[in-house]
């Protein structure tokens, strides 16, 4: 991953993170008043305290401080959740309500909770992971020749001697096959 691209990524992953949060205070302010006011009350303190929480963790992830891209994927996957939990509960009060804007709102929020599920895949590559915590000690020393490749099956992170690698060679995690042949195309 060149280092341009990868500086792009952390920029544009932590946007979108940062969207995210606007649209949980969206939704945190859309709650309504009319109820219980001590279920109002811990749902407005849990959800100022997941801003506040965020916003740090967005903060730490864009100056890529150690351990904060498992944080992001972990707050993302929360996030997710979130919206698709409130999105399906929407999209159903909209059907029996026949609410034509609170099915569109909640199908928003399904397709927002399915996207943002899809981003920590991206934070959780093994090839991100690598980048983002670049100049980390590690206990892995490539040899001359060798160098990062992942697994087409597993993604995995290998260490490998291109000029070696054959058709009959396996990934160690899954045993998926790191060379296609000709005849699986």
């Amino acid at each position: 991953m060149g280092e341009l691209a990868a500086n792009d990524l952390i920029r544009r992953l932590a946007i979108f993170a940062g969207l995210n949060l606007l649209i949980l205070s969206l939704i945190l302010a859309s709650v309504s008043v009319n109820g219980n006011d001590i279920f109002l009350g811990f749902i407005l303190g849990f959800g100022l305290l997941l801003l506040f929480f965020g916003t740090i963790v967005i903060i730490g992830f864009f100056q890529t401080k150690d351990g904060y891209d498992v944080r992001l994927a972990n707050l993302e996957q929360f996030l997710s959740v979130i919206f698709l939990t409130v999105g399906l509960i929407q999209t159903i009060v909209g059907f029996f309500a026949m609410e034509i804007f609170l099915i569109t709102q909640g199908l928003l929020l399904l397709l927002l909770g399915n996207s943002t599920r899809k981003r920590v895949s991206t934070i959780r590559n093994p090839q991100f992971m690598e980048w983002y915590n670049q100049g980390k000690p590690s206990d892995v020393v490539l040899r001359t020749e060798e160098v990062y490749a992942s697994c087409p099956h597993c993604s995995s992170l290998l260490a490998v001697i291109p000029g070696l690698l054959g058709p009959d060679d396996r990934c160690p995690n899954c045993d998926g096959l790191l060379v296609s042949s000709i005849e699986e195309e």
